[in-house]
């Protein structure tokens, strides 16, 4: 199936980024739920690495040296056509249902009501970025040369929040502020990453 989104299998270069997630530099461990890393001041935002791995069907995301699991996302599940996410308890909170008509569906409990991925990360009238809403506040994901931004979107100097890179065909990283997960973004942006990612039809 082609991929009629604008990040995924896009050809970005990712020369700057090493191929390893583990070797990924300048970020330390973070933990989700209690994240007791800062390593800057002052006005420079705190990112926390979250690593996606894939196994050929399914993903784990884990944190750098790879030693904690935060979430485990699940595409060979008993019912065909469903991507489960699960969080550090084992517990649902996401589902994903790939299909044509009308379109790929997408929930995340309590912060995203069950609706098209077309709706939620719609895209933007020139197609260059998608628009995404949480918690009645805008943001926008759009591509870079090496990576898609989440910025805040409405206000004069737009804020960023996370960064997506593809350092190989079967690991993704997210870097996201502690601003971010304060603001209740962690969950849905794992979402978001792998639907941005899949390399499906998600309009």
């Amino acid at each position: 199936m082609h991929c009629t989104n604008p990040y995924a299998q896009s050809g970005w270069t990712n020369s700057s980024f090493p191929q390893a997630c583990s070797e990924l530099s300048g970020l330390q461990p973070s933990v989700y739920g209690a994240l007791p890393f800062t390593s800057v001041s002052g006005d420079t935002p705190t990112f926390y690495r979250f690593c996606f791995i894939s196994d050929g069907c399914n993903f784990t995301v884990v944190d750098p040296p790879k030693s904690k699991t935060y979430f485990w996302i699940m595409d060979n599940t008993p019912t065909t056509g469903f991507m489960l996410f699960q969080n550090r308890d084992r517990k649902i909170f996401a589902v994903i249902e790939w299909r044509l008509s009308p379109g790929t569906v997408v929930e995340v409990r309590d912060v995203v009501k069950k609706q098209l991925v077309s709706s939620w990360l719609a895209l933007s009238q020139d197609r260059s970025y998608r628009h995404m809403t949480i918690g009645g506040r805008s943001f926008v994901w759009v591509p870079r040369d090496d990576y898609i931004g989440l910025y805040s979107h409405g206000i004069a100097n737009p804020e960023l929040y996370a960064k997506v890179t593809k350092v190989d065909p079967s690991q993704v990283v997210l870097d996201i502020t502690s601003a971010a997960i304060r603001l209740g973004l962690l969950d849905p942006c794992v979402v978001a990453v792998v639907l941005l990612q899949s390399g499906r039809h998600i309009d």
